[in-house]
């Protein structure tokens, strides 16, 4: 509808009377508060300010608009609560307050608008739980709580909403199991439930959900099996099961679903997931994602044989023997970095150029070939160093020009002085370096799913203010998509104390939404888990804050490996949909005898943003 204001007339008994119906103003870039003098046209049906620049709360007095049936205010800057009684929107049918900086509860009252079919109140900073008295909307066919901070249980009362249709409750923090009652949402085609808390295994009453198009559960601690049945749901066109606990393998129906075009798995153990031993060929798959899945063996030549395949992670798993050569047929990107695969195919050691290949990435294998950098063959972009056997020849180098008892590294800033410590440059935006005197070394793999990066983005200077000797530090970072590894190299043998400094900047704004955002990621010292899920807002209750933690570790061969690895939790794609480790900097210095074995807290440091 485009912009209008619009009346309806009376003529009848020699007499005219005419009232306003409906007020659209959506993008006409209208600023200032809405007044409630709006509450006056008692017979409105259509109120839209969507896509302006508003301010201020929403005035309680548009409750009483008992005509209205669409209320649109979507895409401003509105503040404040959504108004506690809702019960005078008798007639209301579609309500969207998206994008906004609501804060507060849903309330209660909203069931009492009984013919609403649409609700949609993404990206804005409500809290509380969700409204049990949502399963009263008998008419609701749309329930959008995308990226809030609502927390708690699913209400088992969603269940009965039995004509849902689209249910999305990504990125907010809510826990507990999955209901079971969910299952008797037999007209659901959408169901989003990533990026929260939820636990417990997938109920075996959502083999009724046939009618599913979207089933996204990623970024959660769900358990057990990955049931069956998922192998039923022939309309499935994303399947999303990345970040969670599961064990064992996916049914071998899942290759073969007719409209499958994204399949996202991750971190799946005892035993994992194998590929079917016959040949498949899902005509729609276009992005597979099986990072970190356990796979063991020989990658099947007919996956690259998939007419529609433009992205394959099979990155982290214990694949061997040699890359396919149907694999040069993918239309987009390879990733097999952190496998056992030991021959090269032809398509990547030929001189020739001609055909298209895909971006790929090969890193952390058993190749024989000596290449450092993508251009062995060629303007190919292929990227195959480091190798297993480079990092344990770097790992054990024999000859150093001195023995270090320290490394400081200013991770994604510039040398910098702080008290004692001269902390060193590490700004480059290559994925594998090795500084200039070999004295440590990073790399890092991996790829965003949803948000299209260049290399300096993995490399930051943040806008923050910090008023402390260690400003500096905290304000760079080094980011990775889902692994990242320092080697410090040359050191003496002996205990050593480690510091890790954190600060979240990214997921911490208000004008974005990005600060409901969760950034979750293991930390590992020596290959030996230090930290598990780390959020690193929620360590220190507050996302503004600098957050260090210190650990002792023993080196025994001059090396010392500090990995930092994303296992798919937290959030996927909220703004700015960068997830992955994030570091600002590191501290390691020779230890005393008698020191603590455990990491501890250091006070934190306010960011001001």
């Amino acid at each position: 509808m485009d912009a209008e204001i619009r009346c309806s007339c009376d003529n009848t008994k020699n007499r005219s009377a005419c009232w306003v119906t409906a007020i659209n103003l959506t993008s006409k870039m209208l600023d200032g508060f809405i007044h409630s003098s709006l509450s006056l046209f008692k017979n409105l049906r259509v109120l839209d300010l969507s896509s302006n620049f508003l301010t201020g709360s929403i005035p309680p007095s548009l409750t009483t608009l008992q005509s209205l049936r669409i209320l649109n205010l979507a895409d401003n800057n509105l503040d404040g609560t959504i108004p506690l009684n809702l019960s005078g929107l008798q007639s209301l049918r579609y309500l969207d307050l998206s994008r906004n900086k609501l804060t507060g509860p849903i309330p209660d009252s909203i069931s009492d608008c009984q013919y609403l079919n649409i609700i949609i109140l993404r990206l804005n900073f409500l809290n509380g739980t969700i409204p049990e008295a949502l399963g009263t909307l008998s008419s609701l066919n749309i329930l959008d709580l995308y990226s809030n901070s609502l927390s708690g249980h699913i209400p088992v009362e969603l269940g009965e909403l039995s004509v849902l249709q689209f249910l999305n409750l990504d990125d907010n923090n809510l826990d507990g199991e999955l209901p079971e009652e969910l299952g008797n949402l037999v007209n659901l085609q959408h169901l989003y439930l990533t990026a929260n808390k939820l636990t417990g295994r997938i109920p075996e009453t959502f083999d009724k959900l046939i009618h599913l198009e979207t089933f996204a559960v990623g970024g959660n601690y769900l358990s057990g099996q990955m049931p069956s049945y998922i192998g039923n749901w022939v309309n499935l066109t994303k399947l999303i099961l990345i970040g969670n606990n599961f064990e064992g393998n996916l049914p071998a129906e899942t290759f073969s679903l007719p409209k499958l075009q994204r399949l996202l798995v991750s971190d799946v153990s005892n035993p994992g997931i194998s590929f079917p031993n016959y040949k498949v060929m899902p005509g729609n798959l276009t992005q597979v994602v099986l990072r970190n899945c356990n796979i063991s063996g020989q990658i099947p030549e007919y996956i690259g044989l998939w007419p529609k395949l433009m992205y394959l992670d099979l990155s982290f798993n214990n694949l061997t023997g040699r890359i396919p050569d149907s694999f040069q047929k993918i239309g987009y990107k390879l990733l097999l970095t952190n496998n056992s695969l030991d021959v090269l195919p032809s398509w990547i050691t030929s001189k020739q150029n001609g055909s298209p290949y895909p971006e790929t990435y090969l890193s952390y294998n058993n190749f024989k070939e000596n290449c450092t950098n993508s251009t062995c063959w060629g303007p190919k972009q292929v990227h195959i160093h480091p190798t297993r056997s480079f990092i344990e020849k770097m790992m054990q180098k024999e000859t150093c020009h001195r023995k270090n008892n320290s490394l400081f590294i200013n991770c994604g800033g510039e040398e910098v002085t702080v008290g004692k410590a001269h902390y060193l440059n590490d700004t480059s935006t290559l994925d594998f370096y090795q500084s200039p005197n070999d004295d440590w070394a990073y790399s890092y793999s991996g790829d965003y799913l949803w948000a299209r990066i260049n290399d300096s983005t993995l490399v930051r200077n943040s806008t923050c203010e910090v008023s402390s000797p260690e400003a500096k530090l905290d304000n760079n970072f080094r980011l990775a998509p889902v692994s990242l590894t320092y080697y410090g190299l040359c050191l003496s043998n002996g205990k050593y104390h480690v510091t890790l400094h954190f600060a979240e900047t990214l997921y911490s704004k208000g004008e974005d939404n990005s600060r409901v955002g969760k950034r979750v990621f293991d930390v590992y010292i020596q290959k030996e888990r230090v930290e598990k899920d780390l959020n690193i807002k929620e360590a220190l209750g507050g996302q503004h804050e600098e957050l260090k933690r210190q650990y002792t570790t023993k080196i025994r061969d001059g090396s010392l490996e500090i990995h930092f690895f994303w296992t798919g939790k937290g959030s996927l794609y909220n703004p700015p949909a960068i997830n992955g480790p994030l570091i600002s900097a590191i501290s390691v210095t020779r230890g005393r005898k008698g020191s603590n074995t455990y990491p501890f807290l250091i006070k934190p440091r306010i960011l001001l943003l």
